[in-house]
């Protein structure tokens, strides 16, 4: 399985809170995410403005992803979202 991210981010206030972001695996993309709560919790991210404690920190994130999408632990509309219990 061949996972490799892109440069796409958004935070998505409204509806999930969750900052997004995009992985291709083997020639499908998946949206990916970080939900805010894991951003405050482990990288203290502001709420209003989380995504630069999700760039200082975007190796980290990436790779509990990448574990969630090779562990194939989608959520039910298909995107993959890193919480708090998956960072260590």
């Amino acid at each position: 399985m061949n996972i490799e991210f892109n440069g796409d981010e958004w935070y998505d206030h409204q509806r999930r809170k969750v900052v997004w972001f995009r992985a291709t695996v083997d020639d499908k993309v998946i949206d990916c995410g970080v939900s805010l709560k894991a951003l405050t919790d482990h990288y203290g991210a502001f709420q209003d403005d989380p995504l630069p404690a999700f760039r200082g920190h975007r190796d980290a994130i990436r790779h509990a992803a990448a574990k969630l999408i090779t562990d194939r632990r989608f959520e039910d509309d298909g995107t993959v979202i890193v919480r708090s219990k998956d960072l260590d």
